[in-house]
């Protein structure tokens, strides 16, 4: 297969390196991935303002042809089989640095760059391991030996126009994953509390981030509940973000459109 690899982690990503050690014997890989950090970046795209694609040269493996791109992850795959390579029969953005489980989704670039391969028609799957940033990252290769089971995936199962799986892999050895699940999303949310740093004067002051809210009753049947368990989840997701009301609730909200005036 044709497989098109990009990660929001930078094309030095070590969770990159690693799908391509796993994957280049048996696939043709081309890379398309920011040339610096673009975590978070969602589905964000560049429309004003150029955008540069330069050579870039894996050490271990020349053969596999790669270009570190200026702007975001959705940039990257654009460009990718727009005009740098042949169209890819699929599109791996990952292994990220970090879990995308429950609403993470909604702001990762990770799944923002599968997001875009789906809505082009491409097979895409978003990968990534959940580990701590509080210490390395150790089981690169157990989400590499998951994306295999990915391809397969999209293969037999594919989704509807515009669908793409996402699977979380604990950081653990692959002989300790407890399995594989199917899950649906949870929910993981953010303190919206920003803190001030720098001079006091405030001139060269930031705001940072909140942690993350501890939530200590994870539904089972979650994403964020099988990951805490041992096993690797999947997820199937897609553009389509309209909510599915009953019928006797859209007669009611059309019922009071009619009497707004036109």
């Amino acid at each position: 297969m044709k497989v098109l690899l990009t990660n929001d982690d930078g094309i030095r990503s070590p969770g990159l390196l690693a799908l391509i050690r796993e994957l280049s014997g048996d696939h043709e890989l081309f890379v398309s991935a920011p040339n610096r950090q673009r975590s978070a970046a969602g589905c964000s795209m560049t429309i004003r303002g150029p955008l540069t694609a330069e050579p870039f040269a894996f050490a271990d493996h020349p053969e596999v042809v790669a270009y570190a791109v200026s702007g975001t992850p959705v940039d990257c795959v654009r460009l990718g089989f727009g005009a740098l390579f042949p169209q890819p029969d699929a599109v791996i953005s990952g292994i990220n640095l970090g879990p995308n489980r429950g609403t993470d989704v909604l702001y990762s670039g990770t799944c923002g760059a599968a997001q875009e391969a789906a809505i082009h028609g491409h097979p895409a799957l978003a990968l990534s391991l959940d580990g701590r940033h509080d210490r390395p990252f150790v089981h690169f290769e157990t989400a590499a030996r998951l994306a295999r089971l990915g391809l397969k995936l999209l293969q037999g199962q594919p989704l509807p126009f515009g669908g793409y799986y996402s699977i979380n892999v604990p950081d653990l050895p692959f002989d300790r994953l407890k399995g594989v699940r199917y899950a649906p999303l949870g929910l993981v949310l953010y303190e919206a509390a920003y803190e001030l740093q720098g001079d006091e004067d405030g001139k060269r002051a930031y705001y940072e981030c909140g942690e993350r809210i501890p939530n200590d009753d994870v539904p089972r049947d979650t994403d964020e509940y099988w990951l805490a368990h041992g096993y690797a989840t999947v997820t199937a997701l897609g553009f389509d973000c309209a909510l599915s009301l009953s019928v006797p609730a859209r007669k009611t909200i059309d019922d009071y459109l009619k009497g707004i005036p036109s």
